[in-house]
């Protein structure tokens, strides 16, 4: 054989595995679409809902007790925020390195140990005889609740049917930023409040807010044996029968295998036979369609995400410069917070019913005009109701950017590239505030807020370049399935 022949093989041959990939993903793309929206469907939101409602917690608990822990241990401010940033940090890393392994080994295993190495975190952090040790507990706290995220997100999106895909993200995130704030100030009022004395007083209360936390996730993760593996990652790894015994499952609206389940083929692809596939790799995310997407989906996560964390750690403060006392700016920010679970509830509304780049075009426009109007206002009622919506934009805004970022990658690289935006989101959460404090010192609270306006225009910008996913396949999306 010639080496034109030969060519020309290998071509014909790479043509016809290019059609079997697309028609197979194509088949389990319209199943999911087929199969109702019904209890099987709820129960998986459910059950990461309830690990982004303990994700939340984690996260601000070690803030809430760290007066606790300072007067314990003599600790400085900075040591305090130390422990914060490193919980952060850990999130980032652990963001990213879920996405390896999500795509490499599978989302629902990848879930599971990240599940593990927070509750692991929060014992160690529970038993903490020294600052040194709480520093590494948090770290391996963060680390656990950036996987999670990542890989929550990716699982909802890839099991959802297509007009629920949006809905059903933005649902989770109810847990995690509306619900989650709220329990987690609950849950430190009550244990470092009346029953302060019964867990052994204020030396040993906060061990019991950091590591209370192992019991419901353990239980979690019980119950999290019932969340299926994604038929899309399983179609690549080419394990069919599994993929459409899934498939099977949900449309029996049920989540547990059983001897009297009936498998419907509904893909019709060799079992065994790997779908062509690249290694893993982050280049790839930054290569032809995806390039685009990476860089909007990464400047919009920085600024969505940086702008709420900014606000948040410094509205207290805002408050306090405005003549309120700690006190009464703690009971206020409180209320303004009930926004944020308005917003919560309307980006699942909005996920569902709107295209992602309206909500977040017009809504970073709108974000813009409630900062710089919150950050001049010195009427109390004003303050309050402009600070409800600043909430109510900032927990839409980040929980519609939630949506949109797994719907702009391919099976292939959908974990690794959410979890990539997701790091870029935490590294801005770390970054922005320290920036913010700065301005704060030499402009005041305004010059914050003009800040936080001009993120939001670059935001809005960005948005303009990405492609609309709302209601779409995700074997269609972008035209970047995958190939």
């Amino acid at each position: 054989m010639t080496a034109s022949a030969s060519s020309a093989a290998s071509s014909a041959s790479s043509d016809c595995t290019e059609q079997m990939r697309d028609h197979a993903q194509r088949q389990l793309g319209a199943a999911l679409d087929r199969i109702p929206f019904r209890r099987a469907h709820v129960l998986v939101l459910v059950l990461v809902a309830c690990g982004a409602l303990f994700d939340a917690i984690e996260q601000y608990n070690v803030g809430l007790a760290g007066p606790l822990i300072a007067a314990q241990w003599g600790l400085s401010n900075a040591e305090v925020g130390l422990l914060t940033t490193l919980t952060f940090a850990g999130m980032a890393v652990g963001s990213l390195v879920a996405g390896v392994t999500g795509d490499r080994y599978g989302r629902r295993i990848t879930y599971m140990y990240n599940l593990v190495l927070y509750t692991a975190g929060a014992l160690l952090a529970a038993f903490a005889p020294d600052i040194g040790w709480l520093l590494v507990a948090r770290f391996i706290v963060g680390v656990g609740l950036g996987g999670e995220l990542n890989t929550g997100l990716t699982i909802v999106a890839e099991l959802m049917p297509p007009r629920f895909r949006g809905a059903a993200v933005a649902t989770v995130n109810i847990a995690a930023g509306g619900l989650g704030i709220f329990a987690s100030s609950a849950l430190a009022a009550l244990v470092l409040g009346p029953l302060e004395s019964v867990l052994g007083g204020p030396t040993v209360a906060w061990r019991w807010l950091l590591g209370l936390l192992a019991l419901p996730a353990l239980l979690v993760f019980v119950y999290r044996w019932f969340l299926p593996e994604s038929p899309r990652y399983l179609l690549v790894e080419g394990r069919v029968d599994e993929a459409n015994s899934v498939l099977s499952r949900l449309a029996a609206n049920r989540l547990r295998p059983g001897k009297d389940l009936v498998v419907t083929p509904y893909v019709d692809a060799v079992e065994g036979r790997r779908l062509a596939r690249r290694r893993v790799r982050l280049s790839e995310i930054f290569r032809g369609r995806l390039a685009r997407n990476t860089v909007v989906i990464w400047v919009v996560s920085a600024m969505a995400f940086g702008a709420q964390v900014t606000i948040t750690v410094f509205m207290p403060t805002v408050l306090v410069a405005r003549g309120f006392d700690v006190s009464t700016s703690l009971g206020y920010t409180t209320v303004i917070n009930i926004g944020g679970l308005v917003g919560a509830v309307l980006a699942s509304v909005f996920g569902f019913r709107f295209p992602r780049r309206i909500v977040l075009g017009y809504g970073s426009i709108l974000a813009v005009v409630v900062a710089v109007a919150f950050g001049v206002s010195s009427n109390l009622a004003m303050i309050l109701v402009l600070g409800g919506l600043l909430q109510l934009m900032f927990i839409l805004l980040n929980t519609t950017t939630w949506v949109w970022a797994p719907e702009l990658y391919p099976t292939r690289v959908r974990a690794f590239g959410t979890g990539a935006s997701v790091t870029v989101a935490l590294v801005s959460a770390s970054v922005v505030p320290l920036l913010a404090g700065v301005i704060v010192d030499a402009a005041g609270a305004v010059g914050m807020f003009v800040m936080v306006g001009v993120m939001y225009v670059i935001m809005a910008v960005a948005v303009r370049f990405g492609p609309e996913t709302q209601g779409i396949s995700l074997e269609d999306i972008g035209g970047s399935a995958d190939r």
